[in-house]
């Protein structure tokens, strides 16, 4: 979109000891995105807002808002095996009702993100960042799926200016970069590991179909990648990100 060049944005840390953020194609091992899409995050700002289930497609759209997403804890995976129940069938075996299938998940262990985020809606962004300073939320917050709680902090004061630049030359970035963007591969250190995912984006509708998906390139401990030129926001002077 083409956002002001100037904006605020609120930035909050987001954390918790486990995550799953499911890849919806998969169904009999559900695998995990290294890190929560942009409907997942928007998901965590209506959990904070208080917004009702499917009531902020509009308000989160690609022309109404920006996210973005540093990687703060190197991302660490953990498959453990679960038993689901059949609640159809009844829920216990000595009845012979209760089935039972045994699932390996995958699951983040140790998930940590700093969160950044811009509303065009100004209202909602004010109250957005109040909540953010107060470390508020009106519904619980979770990493992907209810059994794993997270918390969340602001970082400094909840709430920074941030400022669009061009460059032709190279820049490191802070945040997960969304395609097309040209990174320079050929300044990558030894230590670099990185990730390449493609995330649902938008919902289409409140049957929650998507409308489209973002690709993005990653470094999976976190560490900063360079880019060799385009548009990047400065996040107080601190932060070079490219929001989505």
């Amino acid at each position: 979109m083409n956002a002001p060049a100037k904006i605020e944005m609120a930035v909050f840390d987001i954390w918790g000891d486990y995550g799953h953020f499911r890849r919806g194609y998969t169904t009999t091992s559900p695998l995990t995105y290294p890190f929560p899409s942009r409907t997942a995050i928007a998901g965590m700002i209506g959990a904070i807002l208080g917004m009702k289930r499917d009531s902020y497609y509009d308000i989160f759209d690609e022309n109404n808002s920006l996210f973005a997403l540093q990687i703060l804890n190197p991302i660490k995976k953990v498959t453990v095996n679960q038993n689901l129940i059949d609640t159809k069938t009844g829920y216990f075996l000595w009845d012979n009702n209760g089935q039972r299938t045994q699932i390996p998940f995958e699951y983040l262990k140790d998930p940590r993100y700093r969160i950044f985020v811009w509303i065009k809606d100004n209202e909602l962004f004010k109250k957005l960042c109040g909540y953010v300073r107060q470390r508020k939320t009106t519904f619980t917050l979770y990493m992907g799926i209810t059994e794993h709680i997270a918390q969340y902090v602001p970082y400094k004061g909840g709430c920074m200016k941030a400022e669009k630049r061009e460059t032709k030359e190279k820049v490191k970035i802070h945040s997960i970069i969304p395609l097309p963007s040209k990174i320079d591969v050929y300044d990558l250190k030894y230590e670099h590991v990185i990730g390449y995912t493609k995330v649902p984006g938008f919902f289409a509708n409140k049957e929650r179909v998507i409308k489209k998906y973002i690709e993005f390139y990653y470094e999976e401990n976190g560490k900063t990648l360079e880019i060799l030129g385009g548009t990047y926001y400065d996040v107080g002077g601190e932060f070079n990100i490219i929001p989505f």
